[in-house]
């Protein structure tokens, strides 16, 4: 089982520290959320591999436009190029495009974004399979990005690009909001999905909401689920994307990041029902 974090959560710049602190929290992976120009690709991978991290996506937290004029089809793909890139650099980690909705904020209607998404999917998976990079597309709930908000929206949008260089990740906070049931969703789509998120109904790290945490291993067991997860934890007081503005709110996170690691671990070695 391999137990990662999703980097933004503890709002760390400097490269060293962050991989230090990731192998604190009894962490082994890492799931690079930052800004892909921060750090070189190589000096990411020297860094996780001195903690003894695995690097298991490349996922850009700031991946929207920074004015409305920018929002347009060809700097979505140039932007998610560069990120594709410095996967491939990284030595071939998968990346994450679910930003690319955030960049249909000129389209006129919903079915005009849903067409730039897949003409732009189209192009960026095609720049994938040349760098030899998988894609990630995880659905996110409708109060953090336009489109694509099910598991089901997901499918829909992997079929019409029509490529196999393209899989889902599920997050327990975004199904919790969007789908009607979520352990069925997890069953169903658990052989596909690239990586599970964990983080409880109000953001918060394992029993601090009401997401049913067993039900969702348990599901994910039974559909096949074999990728490693990612904790993605923000202090529900500082929903949905507040980072610690004090030590005592930065030692509150860090216990609910080892308690969610050490319970999913717990829950992966008990025998399902």
């Amino acid at each position: 089982m391999t137990i990662g974090i999703c980097t933004w959560t503890l709002g760390i710049d400097e490269l060293d520290p962050l991989m230090a602190k990731i192998a604190s929290l009894e962490l082994d992976a890492v799931q690079y959320c930052e800004p892909v120009d921060r750090h070189s690709a190589e000096a990411v991978a020297a860094s996780a591999a001195s903690h003894g991290l695995s690097l298991i996506a490349v996922d850009p937290f700031d991946h929207a436009p920074h004015d409305s004029e920018e929002a347009t089809a060809e700097n979505a793909v140039a932007f998610y190029r560069k990120v594709i890139d410095f996967a491939a650099d990284l030595g071939g980690v998968p990346a994450t495009i679910h930003g690319l909705t955030d960049w249909t904020g000129n389209c006129d209607s919903r079915e005009a974004a849903w067409e730039m998404i897949v003409e732009c999917g189209k192009q960026l998976a095609a720049h994938a399979e040349a760098r030899g990079i998988e894609l990630l597309i995880e659905p996110c709930n409708r109060y953090e990005i336009p489109l694509l908000h099910t598991a089901a929206d997901a499918e829909r949008w992997i079929a019409d690009i029509g490529s196999d260089r393209v899989r889902p990740l599920l997050d327990s906070f975004h199904m919790h909001i969007e789908e009607k049931d979520p352990y069925a969703t997890l069953e169903r789509f658990a052989e596909r999905s690239a990586i599970y998120h964990i983080s409880d109904s109000n953001r918060g790290g394992i029993g601090e909401g009401r997401v049913d945490f067993i039900n969702q291993h348990d599901a994910l067991k039974r559909g096949g689920f074999s990728g490693p997860v990612a904790v993605e934890l923000v202090l529900p007081h500082l929903a949905p994307t507040g980072l610690p503005r004090n030590a005592e709110e930065q030692a509150m996170l860090d216990d609910q990041i080892r308690h969610s690691a050490r319970v999913w671990r717990l829950l992966d070695e008990r025998r399902i029902g």
